[in-house]
């Protein structure tokens, strides 16, 4: 799976906070019902705004940074005023949760109200008070997912559980699974989720500043429906190599076949060598930037930052700089270079982050 390119493609994003936020329950559940196999925009949102404007709810959509107001529509209330799947029919439409065995989004909508009000959860103030008891969150959400039409991996009560309030659980639909797809990663949703959340906090150390899997979900959502590729536009490679990278602290050249960092350079190559190919990426003579994440399962990994930069940036210029070694047994790769000279790296920056397992992600982008 290449999880670097994942986090730099989303960084490039640039993930935003949550701006705005549906004000009501119900209208979290009408969404997140309706929302699987259906379009958005074309569906989903306006049946919101409709069921909202038929109880007098001009304006449904409230500021994600203010205190939340009074509920204009708690579920006791949407249940009275549609007490049957006849009555909610009228006003949204006949959809179904399923096309082979699936009931009526409208009944799945009403069964949803039924048994969050059951659970004493009538509006969205009472949402963020049960997820703050794990015992009583899980017994929800087992509750829901017995609805028909819950979706792979239970994607539509992770929604639910997204728009009323939680930055933490989220729905990565077809559209992410798409972007995540062709950037190296397919992923079920339930393998989505862990792989965004990986990212929100591998971004939050990259760009310095708070990211929840919400803003990672949306930020490629909305990517995927504008066409957006991202804030840079320079030539840039990005992948990903397992264990932590090659150590230049010796007089004795990394490429030598005695060496013992050996294994460590052909894997990085190896790497660098596959990224090129599948970017067209040819050894750069301008100026470049390199990024470098390395991510350890400890605080301290076993390596100082310029040993590991010194490494990376050796093995990655032209072998020039190893004449009089012998590059036999690199075989294909004896050859390979991202940039001819290691003096054409003008910026560098190096993080690293925790992870249960050893990695790096190397990033190099022309300047020009």
């Amino acid at each position: 799976m290449s999880f670097g390119v994942v986090v730099a493609a989303v960084a490039a994003l640039d993930p935003q906070p949550r701006r705005s936020r549906w004000g009501s329950l119900s209208y979290c559940v009408l969404d997140a019902v309706w929302s699987i196999s259906s379009l958005y925009e074309e569906v989903v949102d306006p049946l919101v705004r409709r069921v909202a404007e038929a109880n007098g709810d001009g304006r449904p959509v409230v500021d994600a940074a203010m205190p939340l107001p009074p509920d204009p529509l708690p579920l006791p209330t949407l249940l009275a005023r549609y007490p049957t799947v006849e009555a909610l029919r009228a006003v949204t439409n006949g959809q179904l949760t399923s096309t082979t065995s699936g009931i009526q989004k409208a009944d799945a909508a009403l069964r949803y109200a039924r048994i969050l009000v059951e659970q004493a959860v009538p509006d969205l103030a009472a949402i963020a008070e049960m997820m703050a008891d794990q015992m009583r969150w899980d017994a929800v959400d087992r509750a829901l997912a017995a609805v028909s039409g819950d979706g792979q991996g239970g994607v539509r009560r992770g929604y639910l559980w997204m728009l009323s309030g939680s930055d933490d659980l989220i729905k990565p639909d077809r559209r992410v699974l798409r972007w995540l797809a062709r950037h190296g990663c397919p992923a079920t949703p339930a393998e989505a989720r862990d792989l965004l959340a990986r990212a929100a906090k591998e971004l939050t150390v990259r760009l310095r500043r708070p990211v929840t899997p919400w803003m990672v979900d949306h930020a490629i959502w909305k990517a995927e429906r504008t066409g957006t590729v991202g804030a840079t536009t320079r030539p840039t490679i990005v992948f990903d190599v397992a264990g932590v990278p090659p150590i230049k602290n010796e007089a004795l050249s990394l490429f030598a076949a005695n060496h013992r960092q050996r294994e460590r350079v052909e894997r990085l190559l190896t790497a660098a060598v596959t990224a090129a190919k599948q970017a067209g990426w040819t050894s750069a003579r301008d100026d470049v930037e390199l990024d470098v994440t390395l991510r350890s399962p400890t605080r301290r990994p076993p390596g100082d930052a310029t040993n590991f930069l010194g490494g990376i940036a050796d093995v990655l210029q032209g072998r020039k700089a190893s004449q009089g070694v012998d590059l036999s047994h690199l075989g294909e790769l004896a050859g390979f270079a991202l940039f001819d000279d290691d003096g054409q790296i003008q910026d560098i920056v190096y993080r690293v982050v925790m992870d249960s397992i050893p990695s790096y992600t190397v990033q190099v982008t022309l300047r020009r």
